[in-house]
């Protein structure tokens, strides 16, 4: 059973409980581009619950195009609920709000401190991650590919769909031929028409892709499930968890009508830390592969997933960025050695 975060721990804090919140603006060093279109800056909402121990700390944010981004006095309602129910409220908040308040209260219950221990919250043990390579044109792409294959990862992430596929077939092509030990995932971000999907999935497979995510726009469960039955190349889910956050019985239909190959959890998006530990413990029960994905979280978002995944699935290959994608990035203990995430604390 997956439980290092329980709900029930953070609805005991004493009436001492304070919450604000207060909005930042992160700015990425260059633009991040996918098939929605490329992102130059970052809104996050931080929250802090502040107690007569100290302070913890979380963050709300929503990906663009996907859903309503909270707004200051939204967060701030719900901060309120929570400052009344002397912890979470028993009302589920939205996604981004969710993960914001779990992450500011688990850290309030440990001030200071990782919020789980484990061999990675002590400096032990690192997380693999993998290496993201954003949209441009192909010889940019292969360029960070080898750059990340010589940093040392095993993984490459490539987002696919906004390039002619023919273009992006070659470099993937180019890719599998230059780096043949390493696992090439993509990602569509739902770029393709369920028959544009059924066609490319073989050449994506004889070009030596490992995984794509969300090859199709969401709310299409039938021609999804069909997908992954005749796939040649596993296929897992990221945008379709959105819509199917809200409940156990939710989001064990889903899984069960389209039986997908792995699934991609944003806690920030597809219902906060204990969605995401009901995901995996659904995924695990259906010997479904699964990862964490980190959503372009800061670094006070960042962190909380790593302490999560080093409690739950230590040694895991997960997604959670290197941390290099804002100029303005609040500090934390994370650090970048090699192809992994390693907890240190700072001097």
């Amino acid at each position: 059973m997956i439980s290092a975060f329980r709900p029930e721990q953070l609805r005991s804090f004493s009436e001492h409980l304070q919450m604000r919140c207060f909005e930042r603006v992160l700015h990425f060093r260059s633009p991040a581009k996918t098939s929605r279109g490329a992102l130059t800056e970052r809104r996050i909402i931080i929250i802090a619950a502040d107690t007569p121990a100290g302070t913890g700390y979380g963050e709300c944010c929503a990906m663009p195009g996907l859903m309503p981004e909270p707004t200051l006095p939204e967060v701030q309602h719900w901060c309120n609920k929570a400052e009344l129910a002397h912890g979470l409220p028993h009302e589920l908040a939205p996604s981004p709000i969710q993960f914001g308040l779990e992450c500011a209260l688990t850290a309030a219950l440990r001030p200071g401190s990782p919020r789980w221990d484990s061999a990675f919250s002590s400096g032990m043990q690192g997380i693999p991650i993998h290496h993201l390579i954003w949209m441009a044109n192909t010889e940019t792409m292969l360029q960070k590919m080898r750059e990340g294959i010589h940093a040392g990862f095993r993984c490459l992430k490539l987002k696919i769909g906004a390039l002619p596929f023919a273009q992006e077939l070659s470099m993937l092509q180019q890719a599998h031929a230059a780096f043949p030990e390493a696992e090439i995932r993509v990602d569509a971000n739902g770029a393709f028409s369920p028959h544009e999907a059924r066609a490319i999935l073989p050449q994506l497979a004889d070009a030596g892709v490992h995984s794509i995510e969300q090859p199709i726009a969401t709310g299409q469960w039938a021609e999804l499930a069909s997908l992954c039955k005749d796939s040649p190349l596993p296929i897992a889910l990221d945008e379709e968890l959105i819509f199917n956050a809200s409940s156990t019985t939710a989001r064990a239909r889903m899984l069960d009508a389209v039986c997908p190959h792995a699934l991609v959890i944003k806690p920030s998006l597809h219902g906060g830390l204990a969605a995401a530990q009901d995901w995996a413990q659904l995924a695990q029960e259906r010997n479904i592969h699964w990862w964490i994905n980190s959503a372009l979280e800061s670094n006070i978002g960042r962190t909380a997933l790593a302490e999560w995944c080093g409690s739950v699935a230590p040694g895991k290959l997960q997604a959670l960025g290197t941390g290099a994608l804002f100029t303005d990035d609040p500090p934390g203990n994370l650090r970048l050695e090699g192809n992994s995430l390693f907890y240190r604390v700072s001097s």
